[in-house]
């Protein structure tokens, strides 16, 4: 974790720019409501607290599949004189049943006394994205830790290669002009970059033979040809984490930006970043003002997400292309 004043990359927080030059694109209409997870919780004795918090440290990440550093682990329960303390021991995501959490609090420690161990309570998946947010939701769903907007972190820890994508953008920015040059009344272009050795396959449009022959759709085609060929070559090696699994990690960089199916298809091929030069306003899927605004990107009802970002540099123009054009 880099701290911003040691960031080497010149980032605007609140507008979400890298060096000037990539905006980044996400849905923040649909943080007002957030998502929830069902978390275990007992209550206990005030006296009995310190071995409780133990038990929370050893439940936390990596064991708990979800992060909960965002919320506060101990609730206050005052009625008349008496005073308790309610737990949020884990996501549901770690213990399916009551009688696991019984088992693992047995493990644990014999000697634990607590009442009322349920999974009805429920927090919010990710932190507040400003401080009036976190005392709402605090209100609604369950007591949260405000450390900041929680998008600064994630954009001071991602990583950009600036030289790289400005290469790869004037590829494909070129190949682009060169496609439409030599009669390709579709110029759309993407490339696909693989995350560890940086190999590039670039793709272009071919709707004019077949309809659904988008260059996304046609890049990702690719790169299962080719996660085939690995296979077939290397027929006797286990799979590992680093083997191929179709674009997982890959980075796309693609002239115009995707339309609903290459957005989805890209969501599927659990890609990790989408760079795009040209928005477009009425067929897009990315942007909260394209088509119909589905951010497909980051869309709350998908379990997998990507980031996206849109060059708001003058250096790579690309063709332009008719308003209706499905990218």
């Amino acid at each position: 974790m880099v701290k911003k004043r040691a960031n080497p990359l010149r980032i605007d927080f609140k507008k979400g720019i890298i060096e000037d030059k990539l905006l980044q694109i996400r849905n923040e209409e649909t943080k007002e409501v957030p998502d929830l997870i069902h978390i275990w919780t007992v209550d206990i004795s005030p006296k009995d607290s310190k071995k409780f918090i133990e038990l929370v440290r050893f439940l936390a990440s990596p064991r708990d599949p979800v992060s909960l550093l965002h919320i506060k682990r101990v609730k206050k329960n005052v009625i008349g004189s008496n005073t308790s303390l309610m737990v949020a021991l884990c996501s549901i995501q770690l213990f399916n049943s009551k009688d696991e959490v019984i088992r693992t609090l047995q493990e644990f420690n014999r000697d634990l006394v607590y009442e009322n161990l349920t999974c009805e309570h429920q927090a919010p998946l990710q932190g507040p994205g400003t401080k009036e947010q976190a005392i709402s939701w605090s209100e609604k769903y369950w007591p949260l830790i405000w450390r900041g907007n929680p998008n600064d972190q994630i954009l001071n820890d991602m990583e950009f290669d600036m030289l790289f994508i400005k290469d790869i953008l004037k590829k494909i920015s070129e190949k682009s002009k060169e496609e439409l040059a030599n009669g390709n009344k579709r110029p759309i272009v993407t490339a696909f970059v693989e995350p560890s050795k940086k190999e590039t396959i670039i793709t272009t449009d071919s709707c004019c033979t077949t309809p659904l022959d988008h260059s996304i759709m046609n890049g990702i085609r690719k790169v299962a040809e080719n996660n085939m060929k690995y296979s077939r070559m290397h027929p006797n090696t286990e799979k590992t984490k680093d083997s191929p699994y179709l674009c997982l990690g890959y980075e796309i960089y693609t002239t115009h930006e995707p339309c609903s199916m290459c957005s989805m298809a890209l969501i599927h091929s659990r890609i990790k970043r989408c760079i795009f030069i040209e928005p477009m306003a009425h067929t897009g899927s990315l942007t909260v003002n394209s088509g119909d605004g589905y951010c497909m990107h980051n869309n709350r009802l998908l379990n997998s997400k990507y980031e996206v970002f849109q060059w708001i540099g003058d250096e790579y123009k690309v063709p332009a292309l008719p308003r209706d054009t499905c990218c």
